[in-house]
């Protein structure tokens, strides 16, 4: 009875857990329309995304998918495996940016303002979106597979490696026709600032007593887990 019991918190626990990763997917789709929406320029891989869109007769989205695979499949070789969250993000962050825009649910900026808000709020949500899905402990995306494994094979610390992947699929994704503008570089010079935001504050909520126990209520590893940490 006890272990039918601890079964059921553990299926609850991860059902959370799951609901967590995908809400953070939803908001990284949610951010992409915003700035795409800005029209100031996008981001380093979206220019590569909407760059190949012009010559593929796919979705915005399902570019994305299809980089995300091809991101997982060179990291592969390298001794990069993907878990879980890493496939669900290949697919449902390019899923999610689809029904937004087909949906219409973010509506045109008419003026510079309402551009320039959409690219703060779009920076920001995409560093909230970024908070939630890393702090589900279900894996990284397929863009960070890449780069981990560049890293490990080139010895390149993580920011160089980076900072050269960005670089590159932006030049590329230019002369794709992607869209370059202030708005890409206000989104690299900012997103690392506004992701360490909201993975501090919720790293900081994960400490807390009262989160550990409702956490470790459902899940005991978790408990045990933030004990050794701490």
């Amino acid at each position: 009875m006890r272990n039918g019991v601890v079964g059921i918190k553990k299926i609850l626990f991860y059902t959370l857990q799951l609901s967590w990763l995908m809400l953070g997917f939803f908001i990284y789709g949610l951010s992409i329309v915003l700035v795409v929406k800005a029209g100031l320029g996008v981001s380093p891989w979206d220019v590569f995304h909407l760059g190949a869109a012009n010559y593929l007769p796919f979705t915005f989205g399902q570019i994305m998918i299809g980089a995300g695979f091809l991101c997982i499949a060179i990291s592969l070789p390298m001794g990069v495996r993907p878990r879980s969250g890493t496939i669900l993000n290949m697919i449902f962050i390019g899923v999610f940016t689809d029904l937004i825009i087909a949906g219409g649910w973010i509506p045109e900026a008419d003026d510079y303002l309402a551009r320039s808000l959409y690219l703060v709020v779009g920076v920001l949500s995409c560093g909230l979106a970024t908070g939630v899905y890393i702090t589900a402990n279900m894996g990284t995306g397929p863009r960070d597979s890449l780069m981990m494994g560049l890293h490990h094979i080139t010895g390149w610390r993580i920011g160089v490696v980076r900072t050269i992947i960005e670089v590159a699929v932006t030049l590329l994704g230019f002369l794709l026709g992607g869209p370059v503008g202030l708005g890409t570089v206000a989104f690299s010079l900012t997103i690392g600032f506004s992701s360490e935001l909201f993975l501090s504050l919720f790293c900081r909520c994960g400490l807390q007593e009262w989160f550990i126990a409702s956490a470790a209520s459902l899940n005991p590893d978790v408990g045990q887990g933030a004990v050794n940490k701490n």
